[in-house]
């Protein structure tokens, strides 16, 4: 047992051994600084909102939606390696000691967040809900859909075929935000049967799946794709090696990229169009934005909301800063005629192109709020955003270049 966890504990250190020399980039960045700013402008915005908080809000659904995320999410970092496959198949009985501690840190981990948000949101209930539970009871219930989420994460991993994995993922959503719309809506006593009812069902339902020991394979591929997602925000920041990538063959967006232009100039923005719709990038970009319209929804009758739209549509451009790093080593780009200069043209005008589309619809739920010339500004000061994050874009980009010719 105790090599098992040494080995963990080794591969663990290694992982953030890579990770800590990038983040000293990523403060000088001044994330830090931004950081900093806007926790004081959202403890000002949100004592103000406290003082005053408005009638008819929704409080219940507001608050289902900030807590389903962190309840539901369960992933675990268990830094298994391809060559497990062949190397640690005959430790695959004793795994369960490997595994055990990468579940637990992980549940720990995210629950904190989750409790440190219910605290935070707590004010806004008591004060918006006459009939609110108590904290402890808040707290205890969450623990509950966290523990539930992280276990039944970690037992879809394991089950067998992909139509059941698909399938309980789905129960767990539907499971996991009924457990928490119960005890929001419901009386006291009924919502904690609910609870446990709820939860003693899952738990069974669990365990009629026909399950694997040790999927090794997923487990592979399921920490491949979290060390990519490092590695991914932290080439927001400073380029990062890029890794292997996963492409998913979207039939439904298949058509996006194909009326461009067959000429030597626009080829790489087919090659670009196609990486953004069939990569990681879309996924996270269509939840970011999600995320982003419930910020803004909650957000939007007071100035901080505002502050919201314009700091996601920043965040927007720089998860996609990363498809300029997609194919820096794509043996092909230096064999095809294709210009130079076309690959940072076309990639900026395809992040500037999505950022709008992104930038309109994060200013939809401000559309309907308030005054319409403050509305119209808004949206010029969106737009405005773009304009500022394509010309730091390409600033930063034809630094690079210049640094390189220098070295070369």
């Amino acid at each position: 047992m105790n090599d098992l966890l040494k080995l963990r504990q080794q591969r663990q250190q290694a992982f953030w051994g890579e990770v800590l020399p990038y983040l000293r980039y990523v403060m000088q960045s001044g994330l830090a600084i931004v950081t900093f700013f806007l926790l004081i402008v959202f403890a000002a915005w949100y004592t103000t909102f406290l003082q005053n908080v408005p009638q008819g809000l929704p409080v219940h659904w507001i608050l289902l939606i900030l807590f389903t995320p962190l309840s539901i999410y369960g992933s675990v970092r268990t830094y298994m390696r391809t060559a497990d496959i062949v190397f640690m198949l005959p430790l695959e009985v004793r795994m369960r000691e490997y595994f055990a501690p990468a579940w637990r840190s992980s549940v720990i981990g995210k629950t904190i967040w989750l409790l440190i948000l219910a605290l935070v949101a707590f004010p806004f209930y008591v004060r918006a809900d006459m009939n609110a539970k108590s904290l402890s009871l808040l707290v205890i219930v969450l623990i509950i859909a966290k523990l539930l989420g992280s276990y039944g994460s970690w037992q879809e991993l394991r089950m067998n075929t992909a139509a059941a994995r698909v399938g309980y993922r789905l129960l767990r959503y539907v499971l996991i935000i009924g457990l928490l719309a119960a005890f929001l809506w419901l009386p006291l006593m009924t919502a904690l049967i609910a609870v446990v009812v709820i939860a003693l069902v899952y738990i069974v339902l669990l365990r009629i799946p026909g399950k694997a020991s040790v999927p090794w394979e997923r487990l592979i591929a399921t920490e491949r794709n979290h060390a990519a997602g490092v590695m991914r925000m932290l080439g927001w920041f400073v380029d990062v090696p890029n890794g292997e990538r996963k492409v998913s063959h979207r039939r439904w967006l298949s058509f996006v990229g194909n009326r461009v232009p067959w000429i030597p100039a626009k080829a790489f923005r087919f090659l670009v169009s196609k990486t953004l719709v069939r990569g990681e990038l879309l996924p996270i970009l269509i939840r970011f934005v999600v995320i982003g319209i419930v910020f803004v929804l909650i957000t939007r009758e007071s100035w901080f909301g505002i502050v919201v739209y314009l700091l996601f549509i920043l965040l927007a451009g720089m998860q996609m800063t990363s498809l300029r790093k997609q194919h820096t080593d794509t043996l092909w780009l230096s064999i095809y005629p294709i210009p130079p200069e076309s690959q940072r043209l076309e990639t900026v005008k395809l992040i500037t192109q999505t950022q709008i589309w992104i930038t309109l619809l994060l200013w939809l739920p401000l559309a309907s709020a308030g005054d319409p010339v403050r509305m119209i500004l808004t949206f010029i000061a969106g737009l405005v955003a773009v304009w500022l994050y394509r010309r730091s874009l390409n600033r930063k980009w034809l630094k690079d270049i210049e640094a390189e010719a220098e070295f070369d």
